[in-house]
């Protein structure tokens, strides 16, 4: 019998995905739950696995090419004899880096070996097999395929062989790899005016500076181009949609946090060592805003062309950054959760995101969004809305500064809060009632601390 790899359904809002990477080939023996193939979407990585045992029978999609959800992408052969018709391959998407190709070997040029370096070829120059990960560093180097020696299994292109030639093409141009070395000191000449007879006059020395001059950068180095693809592509896509079905305004206020620094800094140690996580202002804030958005229902809906949806719960997402990009996992009926259940779930959600281990419920369902700027030492900010939502709060960096209390200066803990909401629906008095009274839970933690827990 013959068993469909489908594209399974990975959220609200995911239609499609790419093939990052396939982990089997037609002919392979595979397990139940085994991993077939790497798909990257807009919002996570997944790999799907195997739902029967028995060999790949057709793999109908190259790595690269985009996949709406329910396409087929694979076949199983679980061994019952019955066969599977082919399907027509889904074409690639345009946005998406075309797979490198391998030249003729006839006209494949030589590689200068690097020094004192030996390797064993699995394959031909120029006809190693690339993984995605391969592929990004032949762009990232401005490589070109056909110069690289392959030595990983089945002849595929390992990072050291990348490397290798890197290596070789900087020997090449006499270009040297490793560290730069420091400039040689400037040789000195005094040269004594003998024509100065005065006493009373300085002797100026001349002084001759040797300026080292350093070679430039060979062509190929000097820039790399990539194209928009991936999770830039889909971030992109995102942040010009929002930009343009918006019409965002930001409204600011300067938040004294001084009372909840102090707090905080008297149970963060012992939090710690009782939970295994640290405790950050994430939570308190997280708590403040839901008390905020029970208040204002407005700033907790979703809205399109033809619908305002308010919602009656509070699922908050938090913007975490990647390399790969931002990402911004959701924690889920967040107005329910303890400060305690909070600092741990966001500990837990910010190590899956920075490890790519995020599943699609992870980053599904929001219906307000915090973005923490201040962890990079901005203070101030104007963040785009995640759509369909209509609201979202940056949090920038907490300084000391001078602030009147009870008529005196002093030096308080200040962070300013930026708020970015869609005037379609929300007006600015609505906006700016919501972030004071974020303010006010905020700013004094004591006689609040009942609603935050």
């Amino acid at each position: 019998m013959a068993v469909d790899v489908l594209v399974p359904q990975m959220g609200e809002s995911v239609l499609e995905g790419t093939i990052l990477e396939w982990k089997v080939k037609v002919g392979d023996k595979v397990k139940l739950n085994q991993s077939l193939v790497e798909l990257m979407t807009d919002k996570v990585n997944i790999e799907i696995p195997s739902e029967a045992e028995g060999i790949i029978s057709h793999i109908y999609v190259k790595e690269g090419d985009v996949v709406p959800v329910g396409t087929r992408i694979a076949s199983i052969d679980d061994g019952s004899g019955d066969a599977v018709a082919p399907a027509p391959s889904v074409e690639a998407s345009k946005d998406v880096a075309p797979a490198v190709t391998a030249p003729s070997t006839s006209s494949t040029p030589t590689v200068a070996p690097v020094a004192s370096t030996a390797v064993n070829a699995t394959a031909a120059i120029g006809r190693g097999k690339l993984s995605p990960k391969a592929k990004m560093m032949i762009r990232e180097y401005s490589l070109d395929p056909s110069t690289i020696t392959p030595t990983g299994k089945e002849g595929r292109v390992t990072i050291d062989d990348i490397l290798r030639a890197v290596e070789a093409r900087s020997s090449q141009s006499g270009f040297t790899s490793g560290p730069i070395p420091a400039p040689p000191m400037p040789s000195t000449t005094t040269v004594v005016n003998k024509e100065a007879t005065s006493s009373t006059t300085p002797v100026v020395p001349k002084v001759q500076v040797d300026i080292p001059i350093f070679e430039p950068l060979p062509e190929g180095m000097r820039e790399r181009r990539e194209p928009v693809a991936g999770i830039r592509k889909a971030i992109s896509d995102h942040m010009l949609k929002s930009v343009s079905t918006s019409p965002h305004v930001t409204t600011f206020e300067d938040i004294d946090l001084t009372e909840l620094v102090a707090y905080r800094n008297s149970i963060k140690a012992d939090f710690k060592a009782t939970y295994g996580a640290n405790i950050t202002f994430m939570p308190f804030i997280i708590k403040a805003v839901c008390l905020g958005l029970k208040q204002f229902p407005k700033m907790n809906a979703t809205m399109t062309d033809k619908e305002i949806t308010y919602k009656n719960f509070y699922n908050i997402g938090i913007a975490v950054a990647r390399e790969e990009g931002l990402i911004v996992p959701v924690i889920k009926d967040a107005d329910r959760k303890t400060i305690i259940e909070l600092a741990v779930e966001i500990a837990q959600l910010g190590e899956k995101a920075r490890t790519n281990r995020l599943l699609p419920n992870d980053v599904s369902g929001g219906t307000f969004s915090l973005t923490n700027a201040g962890m990079f030492g901005a203070t101030a900010s104007t963040p785009i809305i995640n759509q369909p939502q209509v609201a979202i709060l940056g949090i920038h960096a907490i300084v000391k500064k001078p602030w009147v209390v009870d008529g005196e200066i002093q030096i308080r803990d200040i962070s300013s809060f930026g708020l970015s909401f869609d005037h379609r629906l929300i007006d600015g008095h609505i906006a700016v009632q919501f972030l004071h009274l974020v303010h006010m839970y905020l700013s004094d933690p004591w006689k609040s601390m009942m609603a935050l827990r």
